[in-house]
């Protein structure tokens, strides 16, 4: 088959690869439909993500790719919730359903996989989604079906960044009136952005540079403040009356934004943190945070859980996860949609690949 394999820093090639099989009872294989490029596939990409002294994040030769959807063609002997023909959607990471763990509805901390995911070095190693086809583990477990009459651009989001963004809303704890921050304007924080509106704040503030981005948060309701012509802190003091927003949510990664989120936040609010940090620590405005009486949540969403909860907004129309998509390539032009969503090229926001 055909996939986007991992090469080193700035290098992804589509090559051919051996197809996936059954491997174990409870495997599925799956053809792939849809798939995408992921902003935190851009780590491995530039580089990041190692520990000091350590391997790669992604081995050289690796199938990229943990967000992708399609049709059960083969399962294991052990398979009894789907069956060859079902349309599904799977979540980034592997879990197994069973371990101490899973039962506690933390599947991203699943002992059974080494807390895996699809195409990256966690745990145990599983080929990404970047492909044609792909070996579904734990599949009863892991294996969601789509309703009929669902896109694949409607339901995708669902196996990752929408259930992050909604998570981050989430713990942020907002209440009907609050006013929101929000730092990054990329698919993350924009679905993140839909997902606030739904608790009913007064205002969202979204916090980025990209003026596109900007633009598109704004039609979405949010607020722009733009990092190129205000400082973000003493802005949003400035729009909340010198009070500071009851809850931000940080969708970026990144120590600057971080700590910005911890100064800006109102006495006694909460930071919500989804960003993907790579580095082991970065700098941490503790005094700020403690002196406020902070309340601060972050963590790796467990979107497995999140998956069937989400679907009915999404068919109401009161979240509109397809709103970020701006280009849809064939797997073939891979490659190029790295090299677009990273350089932030023709207005990239979401990249979508079709084998």
């Amino acid at each position: 088959m055909k996939a986007i394999t991992f090469h080193g820093t700035g290098d992804v090639r589509v090559e051919s690869v051996a197809d996936p099989k059954i491997m174990e009872a409870t495997d599925a294989v799956v053809r792939i439909t849809t798939s995408a490029v992921c902003g935190s596939d851009l780590h491995p990409y530039h580089g990041r993500g190692a520990a000091p002294g350590g391997p790669p994040l992604v081995e050289s030769g690796s199938v990229m790719g943990h967000e992708f959807m399609g049709v059960v063609e083969e399962v294991g002997a052990g398979v009894t919730r789907v069956k060859k023909g079902d349309r599904i959607i799977a979540p980034f990471s592997i879990s197994c359903g069973s371990c101490d763990w899973c039962r506690m509805r933390l599947p991203t901390q699943c002992t059974t996989t080494g807390r895996a995911v699809f195409g990256g070095r966690f745990g145990k190693q599983y080929p990404g989604g970047q492909a044609e086809w792909i070996r579904v583990p734990f599949a009863d477990h892991m294996c969601e079906k789509v309703p009929a009459g669902m896109t694949d651009e409607q339901v995708f989001f669902l196996g990752d960044i929408l259930s992050t963004g909604y998570f981050c809303a989430e713990n942020a704890g907002i209440r009907p009136g609050d006013t929101v921050a929000l730092f990054g304007a990329g698919p993350v924080g924009l679905l993140a952005l839909q997902s606030a509106q739904l608790f009913g704040p007064s205002r969202v503030y979204v916090v980025d540079r990209v003026d596109y981005r900007l633009k598109l948060a704004e039609e979405l309701g949010g607020t722009p403040v733009d990092l190129d012509k205000v400082e973000p802190v003493a802005e949003l003091r400035r729009l909340t009356g010198g009070r500071g927003p009851d809850a931000v949510l940080e969708c970026v990664g990144h120590e600057v934004p971080f700590g910005q989120a911890i100064q800006a936040v109102r006495p006694g609010g909460t930071v919500s943190s989804v960003g993907v940090y790579v580095e082991n620590s970065i700098g941490f405005p503790v005094r700020d945070a403690f002196f406020k009486d902070l309340t601060l949540k972050m963590g790796i969403c467990n979107a497995r859980n999140f998956i069937l909860p989400l679907m009915p907004l999404i068919q109401a129309g009161k979240l509109q996860p397809t709103r970020i998509i701006t280009h849809t390539l064939p797997l073939a032009d891979g490659p190029k949609g790295y090299a677009i969503f990273d350089k932030k090229e023709d207005r990239a926001i979401k990249v979508m690949l079709k084998p």
